[in-house]
């Protein structure tokens, strides 16, 4: 699991270098007299970010979804520990949440 979790650190840092160079590629490709708008400048890069979020989720779906058939076989196994853990974990979200 923490192999997988490097692989995807590493190819969310090659995204974002590739979206910092686009940001430096388009900037550079403005004429000098007029600018983008930020408007359309956060268009592009939206567009951009959104292609690099579905490779990201392409890549996840697998690890996801064995994710979640493990955790639902041990819940059919032996539900009383997740039972016991999700309790738990509420209680110390909900006493967070009381003090605040």
């Amino acid at each position: 699991m923490e192999d997988i979790l490097m692989q995807e650190l590493e190819n969310l840092r090659a995204e974002n270098k590739i979206l910092r160079d686009s940001l430096v590629e388009y900037r550079s490709d403005e004429p000098q007299g007029e600018e983008k708008s930020v408007d359309s400048l956060l268009k592009d890069m939206t567009g951009k970010l959104n292609i690099a979020v579905g490779q990201v989720k392409e890549q996840l779906g697998p690890s996801t979804e064995k994710l979640t058939e493990s955790l639902s076989h041990q819940m059919a196994e032996n539900p009383i520990p997740l039972l016991l853990a999700a309790f738990g974990a509420g209680y110390l979200v909900s006493r967070a949440l009381e003090r605040r």
